[in-house]
């Protein structure tokens, strides 16, 4: 049996909750990320441990974020919470939206532009763009 999803507006609450079970001091609250169509529900982690989730590439980022989306157990975008710390995610964001515009621009002079390798939602973003 399926437990029950858990709401956006619990995702702060339930980060701080698995952050200080790893005895990590994390605080998390909903923050603006300038561009809602790219970057929805952004949840800012905060506190004197937050810089260990950035560490290595933001891996510890992206395994917390795994359990926030599978305790949400939504897979529509816009109603999933995304975890940033230190605007890691969101620097990385507006770093590929201004590789995709300098892109598309070589490729209409070349004909084609090929990208490193992109997370999903990274070739989300260039596509929005």
């Amino acid at each position: 049996m399926r437990k029950a999803a858990l709401p956006l507006e619990q995702v702060p609450e339930r980060v701080a909750q698995l952050c200080g079970h790893l005895g990590l001091k994390v605080t998390a609250e909903p923050g603006p990320s300038g561009d809602e169509a790219l970057f929805p529900n952004r949840i800012v982690l905060d506190g004197p441990d937050a810089h260990w989730l950035a560490a290595n590439k933001g891996l510890g980022l992206d395994a917390l974020q795994f359990l926030v989306h599978e305790a949400q157990g939504e897979r529509e975008e816009n109603r999933q919470a995304y975890l940033d710390v230190q605007s890691f995610r969101l620097f990385r964001m507006k770093e590929v939206v201004a590789m995709a515009g300098m892109a598309a621009e070589r490729a209409k002079t070349l004909g084609s532009y090929t990208f490193a390798s992109l997370s999903p939602r990274e070739r989300r973003w260039v596509h929005l763009v």
